[in-house]
């Protein structure tokens, strides 16, 4: 054996063998929680932020060390329902809401986007009413013809 696979051999013998495959597995097996864990402390984290806080101004009030926040807001946290009611507390947020079946969450944007569709919907109705007593209340005359200007482009754009 040359001493270069001799070395190798030691430099493989040295390290530890990879569990990439268990983690994998892991990740698979707890997919569903990991992915609630990891929005969770996404949330946590935003709100610190916003309420310029660190992880041991949380640590603090939730009365524990600042290495137990640390693996909450790693988002791989098996978080306990006791869990997320000391953060809302502590936080002054809700985290979590029971929905009964047909029931859904909206996010502000989702809100507001319907109510711009409303009054879209609402203005529109409103001029086709506005146009409908205009030619309600016009005295027709089968002699009279309309005539309709043509524009330009420009007044077009602008128009619209």
């Amino acid at each position: 054996m040359s001493i270069t696979e001799e070395k190798i051999k030691k430099l493989a013998s040295e390290n530890p063998t990879s569990n990439w495959k268990e983690k994998v597995a892991f990740r698979k097996e707890n997919k569903a929680w990991l992915k609630k864990s990891s929005r969770i402390a996404l949330r946590v984290l935003d709100v610190l932020d916003e309420k310029r806080w660190n992880q041991t101004d949380l640590a603090k009030e939730l009365g524990v060390t600042r290495q137990q926040v640390s693996k909450l807001v790693k988002g791989q946290n098996d978080f306990k329902l006791s869990t997320i009611t000391q953060l809302e507390k502590a936080l002054g947020i809700q985290l979590q809401a029971i929905l009964a079946d047909g029931e859904f969450v909206m996010s502000e944007e989702m809100i507001q986007e319907r109510v711009n569709q409303g009054v879209t919907d609402y203005h529109r109705k409103w001029m086709m009413t506005q146009q409908y007593f205009a030619l309600k209340n016009q005295k027709s005359d089968p002699q009279t013809v309309m005539a309709v200007e043509s524009t330009t482009e420009d007044e077009y754009a602008l128009a619209g």
